[in-house]
């Protein structure tokens, strides 16, 4: 009874620390007058700590016009304007449309600078010698003169969501299709809107250059820093749009600027976040509404808490079977198979599994089409057969020799005795153990969004890029991990107890339960 009472009182501690964080961003929706930024030009930034997105290069601008800057990267503009909100930083870069929707879905807290930092062309980039190269160059100027363009540029930067859809492919593609990958957390570029399907002023742009040139197109997000190494590796034909510097330009060919603008600063403002006439329980209204039932986004939650589970699911039972197998391999006596299994413990107990996602997907299958979802459970079922074959032969090892020895003296064979005798015993020792590097196999699964898998984390991702609320859906994420590594845990030791032989009720022979 005192265990429980206690393991009730750890539950609701952490659901009210879940909650009081959660609350913290609900004073940043109120509406108000254009708040005041705590700095007005750049020169005032001198010295000052700045925040970009990972894979951004805007941070060689900001040190060609201001002296002294420090640099924090973060996976997306939501966390930098969130560090920015914090104190963490004094400043956010990022492209001036972007940072304009970040001011004004963030009223209150944060402002934008008066004075840009400088001009910037983006554009397309393609594989080192790629004939799209020319191709793409030949429709954007054909775009640019007939004014698609600017009409492209009109209705991505609106502010009316409704008129920003997307051209049905329903025309013929006798070429084949295009891979086109980008970070979809950039909006109005590309973002990921309702249904989760990617969209922006990239994807409709590469879709009318894909028309044009007889192409179906394939859409995909990655992370800013997984971008290069998908194309680089032939994952996808073309990505973008981003920003030219000689630096990349000697790696990849990139296309005509397809959208001239300026790179803009995001500081705090001196209002701060004391600005609030929706109150605070109508902010967390709003924050829920946002990041669940606008857009329907609670669908992409849901499908991504799917994917977690499929590649958590498939990697634990195929690594259970594969740590089996290396201990069978080590018990077989064949000196290389043992030296061969060691060899592979030691190699994935010593790369990080994010290191080996990557290499199984850009490398090893780099010029294949296999599915993200299905190089993650490869992945994830090499890093837990290692740690479960590991786990299980040191409970193996720890089971009297005398007792197999027993065992074949009374004519056992050496398989009986391992399968009767050994492992059951050794598998009341390493259950446990297993039962917990199991729950950690599921969390480890949230770096799979580096390959262009939509799991949990990479769902949260997307949806605080498009509300720039960084708070909600990362509390939102954090309680939906907790509960499942809960429940698991909790079938977890079921199962286990099933297997527990001093749990079982024993029958006797000549001997009736009354």
């Amino acid at each position: 009874m005192v265990k429980r009472a206690r393991n009730r009182s750890l539950f609701l501690l952490l659901a009210a620390m879940l909650l009081a964080f959660g609350l913290v961003p609900v004073f940043a929706y109120a509406d108000g007058e254009e708040p005041t930024p705590m700095y007005q030009t750049l020169d005032e930034l001198a010295g000052k700590r700045f925040a970009y997105v990972n894979g951004s290069v805007y941070n060689l601008k900001v040190q060609e016009q201001i002296d002294g800057t420090s640099e924090e990267f973060y996976p997306s503009l939501a966390e930098c304007v969130a560090a920015v909100e914090a104190g963490k930083e004094d400043a956010a870069v990022q492209l001036s449309y972007c940072c304009q929707l970040v001011v004004n879905r963030r009223p209150g807290t944060v402002a934008l600078l008066p004075q840009p930092v400088a001009d910037v062309s983006e554009g397309f980039f393609f594989p080192r010698g790629s004939t799209l190269t020319a191709q793409f160059n030949e429709l954007i100027a054909k775009f640019g003169a007939d004014g698609t363009l600017r009409a492209l540029e009109e209705k991505w930067v609106a502010a009316d969501e409704a008129g920003k859809t997307l051209p049905e492919q329903d025309w013929d593609a006798p070429n084949g299709t295009l891979r086109f990958v980008t970070s979809g957390v950039i909006e109005p570029f590309s973002y990921v809107g309702e249904g989760g399907v990617p969209k922006g002023y990239d994807v409709e742009l590469a879709l009318l250059i894909a028309r044009e040139l007889g192409y179906h197109l394939e859409v995909s997000t990655l992370p800013m820093d997984s971008i290069f190494a998908a194309v680089d590796t032939g994952k996808a034909d073309f990505g973008g749009t981003l920003t030219n510097t000689p630096e990349r330009a000697s790696v990849c060919d990139f296309s005509d600027t397809v959208m001239p603008t300026t790179i803009s600063v995001v500081v705090k403002s001196q209002e701060g976040a004391s600005a609030g006439e929706g109150g605070f329980f109508g902010g967390m209204a709003e924050s829920f509404r946002k990041t669940f039932i606008e857009e329907d986004r609670w669908q992409l939650i849901l499908s991504g808490l799917g994917v977690t589970l499929l590649i958590s699911v498939l990697a634990g039972a195929f690594g259970l079977l594969l740590g089996y197998g290396t201990v069978l391999a080590r018990r077989s006596g064949v000196r290389w198979v043992g030296k061969l299994v060691d060899a592979y413990q030691a190699l994935m107990g010593r790369i990080p599994i994010v290191v080996v996602l990557m290499l199984l997907y850009y490398v090893v299958f780099g010029s294949i089409d296999v599915a993200g979802e299905l190089v993650a459970v490869i992945a994830f079922t090499l890093a837990f057969g290692a740690t479960a074959g590991s786990t299980m032969w040191t409970a193996v090892k720890g089971i009297d020799v005398i007792q197999e020895e027993t065992g074949l003296a009374l004519g056992y064979t050496r398989h009986q005795v391992f399968s009767k005798i050994v492992f059951p015993q050794a598998r009341q020792q390493f259950m446990p153990q297993l039962m917990g590097q199991f729950v950690n196999l599921v969390k480890d699964t949230a770096i799979v969004g580096y390959i262009a898998v939509a799991d949990l984390t990479r769902a949260g991702d997307l949806i605080r890029a498009r509300t720039m609320d960084a708070f909600f859906p990362l509390i939102s994420t954090a309680i939906i991990y907790f509960l499942i590594c809960l429940l698991l845990a909790w079938v977890l030791r079921r199962i286990a107890a099933r297997f527990d032989t001093e749990q079982r009720p024993r029958n006797i022979e000549g001997v009736v339960e009354k």
